[in-house]
């Protein structure tokens, strides 16, 4: 019986093989995935360009939410609550040196002046309540009270006159006769406009996306181009970055400018949430009793729909035979946040790059900046207005620096220049604040001042207290002005201390409505009593101001 030998090869198994395989075709993939969403791998010019305006307005809109939560959460206590406020002026030092004596004498008693101003205000019941005294040498010399709520408004000089001077909305017509002034039916408050106007953010960005939806979809491939190898600089701070350029011809940049109008015409949406805050303060006004004269809102539209058909007009008609282009340049980090932005016009040839408009805004760790400038496109260099902050922040301690400029020669209109530190330990926080200050005007000389702010406020369960002083120093002063100023302020708010506007009767009050001669000459012969008794009390004062 014979065996017949199997002479083929064993086969391997293709188990391993096909692990190893797959495992790698899943690294593969997941590093293109992560390219595509980090490095942008396979993306266009045009959708990097457009994801990255979507980061940079998502964050942005998440920081200017935070930012106006933290200043919700620092005012809830004045809105929600009595507050009762008192603020001291003292160490008042004017550095000068005056040739008429009479001057000087002031100038000396300022040094042991203080200034007391008490306020108590109730948002909730629109009441407000408070004095403003002068003290010199820790004497009190006059004081002046007053009070305000929806309808009336009071004060006294208790040092002088016993009773309330006051005016009462109710009689309107009466003061209106008698001092040919229209006044209203109540007084309003900032807490009354804000409410009217209120707009809530959700309702902001349902109505706006729609126009980026829409720049989104207009622009075009090749009006899109990106350079992967460039790098961004500022202050400093330096990363890889990629900048896009997008252009638009002049038909280019109308047609999108006449699709966002012809939009803006037609979106009722956007029309009644213009109209509503247009009617909210119209309505606060003329049931508070002002002159207003509202338009229906079949004439609002009218009007709306003109501006728009206007718009249209002056777009339709713009057209030249230039070949001038509109550029805008981005750099875009690696996180799709726009670092910097420019927009500009391209002149005739498309070579001279006339600048309007430049941005800058990071945050990178502990560091932020941000600069926001309008450029005069015939002259850019001396021509701006522009905003810059930056500030570096570690361990709740933030130094930086704030600057504001309006420029329209080599000799800035307006130059605002600040630096800041600013400390929080548990629920105090202390600040330092150097600035330098120029105005001027092309009909007189510049204005130059310098000088610091320093500031300590610490919050309590029932309130705040804060204590500060300011110098101001002047560049270079003619010789009828003083060298400079300082005093120092100290301030205490105590949040639920209730207040009580006192009621007016003939005891306490004259309505000025109803002011007779009698009552003038009442006034009148108290009032010269008082001023003489002042004089005999503080005469000593009175002697060194008669004295030559």
């Amino acid at each position: 019986m014979e065996t017949t030998t199997n002479v083929n090869p064993p086969r391997k198994s293709l188990k391993k093989p096909l692990l190893i395989a797959g495992a790698a075709a899943v690294v593969i993939l997941g590093g293109l995935g992560t390219a595509y969403a980090k490095f942008d791998l396979f993306k266009s010019a045009k959708t990097i360009y457009l994801q990255s305006e979507a980061e940079s307005m998502l964050k942005f809109s998440s920081d200017m939410s935070k930012a106006y939560g933290e200043y919700e959460d620092y005012m809830k206590p004045y809105l929600d609550k009595p507050v009762h406020s008192t603020t001291e002026l003292s160490d008042i030092t004017v550095d000068a040196a005056l040739p008429d004596p009479q001057a000087q004498k002031v100038l000396e008693l300022l040094k042991s002046a203080k200034i007391v101003m008490q306020s108590n205000i109730d948002e909730q019941k629109n009441q407000q309540q408070g004095n403003f005294e002068v003290h010199l040498k820790d004497k009190k010399l006059a004081t002046i009270e007053y009070f305000l709520n929806d309808t009336q408004f009071g004060f006294r000089l208790p040092e002088f006159y016993s009773k309330y001077g006051y005016m009462d909305l109710k009689d309107r017509d009466a003061l209106n006769q008698k001092f040919g002034q229209e006044l209203p039916k109540r007084f309003l408050t900032y807490r009354d406009l804000m409410e009217a106007v209120r707009i809530s953010q959700d309702e902001v960005k349902s109505t706006l996306t729609p126009y980026a939806m829409l720049y989104a979809e207009s622009i075009k491939d090749s009006q899109v181009t990106i350079n992967k190898d460039a790098s961004f600089t500022e202050e400093g701070f330096k990363e890889s970055a990629r900048e896009i350029t997008v252009t638009f011809t002049e038909e280019e940049a109308k047609a999108l400018a006449t699709k966002l109008a012809e939009k803006a015409k037609a979106d009722q949406k956007l029309f009644d949430l213009i109209y509503t805050r247009y009617h909210n303060v119209s309505t606060l006004m003329a049931d508070s009793g002002y002159a207003v004269e509202e338009i229906s809102k079949e004439e609002f539209k009218k009007n709306y729909d003109q501006g728009f058909d206007d718009l249209l007009k002056d777009i339709n008609d713009s057209t030249t035979e230039s070949k001038e282009q509109l550029k805008m340049v981005v750099l875009v980090d690696g996180d799709h946040q726009i670092l910097s932005r420019k927009l500009m016009f391209t002149g005739k040839d498309n070579k001279e790059e006339q600048l309007f408009f430049s941005g800058i805004a990071y945050q990178k760790g502990a560091d932020s900046f941000y600069r926001y400038a309008l450029h005069n496109p015939e002259d850019p260099k001396n021509g701006e207005l522009s905003y810059t902050y930056k500030a570096t922040e570690r361990n709740g301690k933030t130094n930086g620096k704030l600057s504001v400029m309006v420029k329209d020669n080599e000799q800035p209109a307006l130059d605002l220049a600040t630096t800041f530190e600013s400390v929080k330990e548990g629920q105090k926080v202390t600040g330092k604040y150097d600035f330098a200050l120029v105005v001027a005007d092309e009909y007189s000389e510049p204005v130059a001042l310098n000088g610091n702010i320093t500031v300590s406020e610490t919050t309590t369960d029932n309130g705040r207290d804060s204590d500060g002083s300011v110098k101001i120093n002047f560049d270079n002063p003619t010789p009828d002005m003083p060298k400079g100023f300082s005093l120092k302020v100290k301030s205490k708010q105590e949040f639920g201390k209730a207040l009580e506007i006192p009621a007016m009767t003939a005891d306490n009050a004259i309505n000025l409505a109803n002011l007779t001669d009698e009552q003038m000459m009442e006034i009148q012969q108290e009032a010269g009593t008082a001023a003489q008794k002042f004089m005999q009390e503080n005469a000593e004062l009175v002697q060194q101001f008669m004295m030559p």
